[in-house]
This record gives structure tokens, C-alpha cells and sequence, in this order.
């Protein structure tokens, strides 16, 4: 065979092995979002955005019982969520190319009095009223991400275990019946969630085990994790404890729920990720939060781009790369938190910083380089 004949099967062989490996890129998390992220100005028409990698798709939020962010506006103090809006914006239609987004929808059941009424049947009218919507977008395929981060210490809803498990499984049956009875091809994949954070165990000093809240395999398509804070770092403030609940890192916590995947044959979504405790605008971080580094937004530490991106993204992308077979999505939270009532100090409790990628040229540039090497 010729030369030139083998070098061509060997690349064409090389990007089919890259795109079939490759990551898929959503943006969220709320409507400002997404459009700081492309730079979309309604005034000119559309016409002035960025050069930022083109996502597959978006992340947005909703209430289950009251369906809040699905068809209409609703913003709780963390940027307005509207599934709808986002699915039908045409400045989004154009950059896409007329190609449909895919959307991960942020699915909220935590609040134990009216889930432990969903798991009766009481909001079953919801779950069917939600199908319908999803199947009005027939090219779209949406990523439900049903009672996410399970296991924080901040969804007290979930700590019946038995419970959050029947609404998973109530959720997931009412949309499967409701397509199969209209014979409605699926557009959906169910997400079940864990947090993945080192705090998370600090906070209730024991180590969980995820698979105490798992549906079920015929209830879950992918699983999905949450990353924050920075790789293998372990706790700042608790470096001498014994304690292993205290020794435990991003890195780690998230290899768990890869192992888990890998164990049940799923794929592995990062359901949410962002730099936390970091200020990309203003080229610094502060304490995250008395559980893991001290007072929360206090200790300025000044840093360049390139500290800021040792620190966070490369860890972040390799850990990526290493798990490439199992870990098909990556949404990545593309926001100024400090500028959010929810999540800004006081109210937080905790330092979540500046996560915008267009809020430094050279952490932009890198982020384009890497995303546009290998993902799709």
C-alpha cells in the first residue's frame, strides 16, 4: 500500500479514535450564562460574540412540583432559569447553525414534605405535564439530572435514602410510560448525581456510601458527579488530622462515582464544575469556607492565569482525559457567583468566586486550545 495511502487511513483512524473518545460540552447555569459566554447583545442584533468553543448543549433548572424554569422565567437569587427561552432564543438557533442544542435539566425535589407526596402519586400530573414539553422538542435530547447531588449535606430531602430512591424511580417510569403510550421515540436520558465533595464529608464526618441512594440500572443512563474544588488538594485547614474523612479530595471522591459507573457499565457525566474559592476577573482566591480552609472569603491570595490554571483546570482536564471512556458529558458553570444573592456572602456561607472563562484573555485562550483539540 502507498505511503501517503497508509498516512491517510492512520489519521483518519486517529480522528475517529479522538471523536469517539471525545467530550461533550455544556454551558450553564443560568440564561446570563449562556449568553455572557458567547457574548450575545440582543441590541445589535446578534450580530457580536466571541470565538469560545461552540457547546453541545446547557444547563438549566427546575422545580418538579412546580415546574418553575420550564416554560417560564424564575430567578431564586442564582440568575433567571427558563428551559423554554434558552431552547427557543434565536441569536442561539444562529450560532448554532440551526442545529438543535441539547439541554441537562437540573430536576429539584428537595423538600421533604411534598417529595414524600410525589412518591404517592400526588404530582404525577407534573411528571406527565414535563414529558409533554420534552417532546415538543423532538431533535433535542435532554439530560434529567432527577434529584441531583443525592448525598450533600444541604439536601436534607434525600437523606431517606428508600424514599429519594421511589421518587427517582416514580419520575423516571411516569416520562418512560407516557412516551411509550404515544409512541413518542425517547429523547431523554435520566442523570442520577452524587456531589462529590471532600466538605460534604467534612461536614458530616463520616464517609457515605453512593450506592445506598442507586434507582436501580434500568433506571439510570448516566452517572454524574459534581467538581469544585481543586484536584488532589486536600483540606488546608485540617492537613495534620488523622481523620480520614478530612484526607479526602476532589480528585478522589470523583473516582469514586467513576468506579461506580464503571461497575454498572455507565457512562459518567460532570454534571456541574467550576473553580471554586477563584476569582478569574480579579486573579485571586479566598477561603472557600470554615470546613475546608477557614473564614469563609477571607486570605486574599493574589495569582496569575497561569497559577490559576495549574491550580484548577489542568488537574480538571486531565482527570478528564484519564477517564475519557467513561466520562462522555462536562458541563461547566460559566458565572460570576459573587454577583448572585444565592450565592454570594453572607448568604452562602461560602466563597464561590468568578467562574466566567471570558473574564481573563489568557485563561480564554488556553480553555479554546484545550476544548478545541479533542472535544466535539
Amino acid at each position: 500500500m502507498p505511503h501517503k495511502k497508509i498516512l491517510f487511513l492512520s489519521i483518519i483512524t486517529l480522528l475517529f479514535h479522538l471523536k469517539s473518545n471525545a467530550q461533550s460540552l455544556f454551558i450553564g447555569q443560568d440564561e446570563a450564562a449562556i449568553y455572557d459566554y458567547f457574548h450575545i447583545e440582543k441590541n445589535d442584533d446578534c450580530l457580536t460574540y466571541r470565538s469560545f468553543p461552540l457547546p453541545v448543549g446547557f444547563t438549566q433548572y427546575i422545580d418538579i412540583f412546580k415546574l418553575n424554569g420550564l416554560k417560564s422565567s424564575i430567578d431564586n437569587g442564582a440568575g433567571s432559569n427558563c428551559v423554554k427561552n434558552i431552547l427557543d432564543d434565536v441569536c442561539l438557533k444562529r450560532y448554532g447553525k440551526n442545529v438543535p442544542f441539547d439541554m441537562a435539566i437540573g430536576i429539584s425535589m428537595n423538600n421533604e414534605v411534598e417529595l414524600t407526596k410525589l412518591v404517592d402519586g400526588v404530582y404525577d400530573s407534573k411528571i406527565n405535564e414535563l414529558a409533554d414539553f420534552l417532546k415538543t422538542y423532538p431533535k433535542v435530547k435532554f439530560y434529567l439530572r432527577i434529584g441531583y447531588e443525592f448525598d450533600g449535606q444541604w439536601n436534607k430531602a434525600y437523606n431517606d435514602r428508600r424514599r429519594y430512591i421511589v421518587a427517582f424511580q416514580r419520575i423516571h417510569d411516569l416520562l418512560r410510560v407516557n412516551y411509550e403510550k404515544n409512541k413518542t421515540p425517547k429523547n431523554w436520558v435520566s442523570i442520577w448525581q452524587a456531589c462529590t465533595s471532600p466538605i460534604d464529608d467534612i461536614m458530616e464526618n463520616k464517609i457515605e456510601n453512593l450506592g445506598d441512594w442507586y434507582p436501580g440500572d434500568k433506571y439510570v443512563d448516566f452517572c454524574g458527579l459534581s467538581w469544585f474544588l481543586s484536584g488532589t488538594k486536600i483540606s488546608p485547614k485540617y492537613t495534620n488530622s488523622t481523620n480520614i474523612n478530612y484526607k479526602r479530595s476532589q480528585r478522589s471522591l470523583a473516582n469514586e462515582m467513576i468506579y461506580f459507573a464503571n461497575s454498572k457499565n455507565k457512562p459518567a457525566m460532570i454534571c456541574e464544575a467550576a473553580p471554586q474559592g477563584y476569582n478569574l476577573s480579579g486573579l485571586y482566591r479566598k477561603n472557600i469556607s470554615p470546613f475546608w480552609d477557614g473564614t469563609s472569603g477571607e486570605n486574599l491570595v493574589k495569582l496569575t492565569p497561569l497559577q490559576i490554571w495549574n491550580e484548577w483546570y489542568k488537574p480538571f482536564f486531565e482527570f478528564i482525559e484519564k477517564n475519557k471512556q467513561t466520562i462522555k458529558v462536562v458541563a461547566y458553570i460559566n458565572q460570576n457567583w459573587d454577583a448572585q444573592p444565592m450565592w454570594a456572602l453572607p448568604k452562602s456561607e461560602v466563597y464561590w468566586g468568578d467562574s466566567r472563562i471570558q473574564a481573563n484573555d489568557k485563561i480564554s485562550q488556553w480553555w479554546t486550545e484545550m476544548i478545541s483539540n479533542t472535544w466535539k
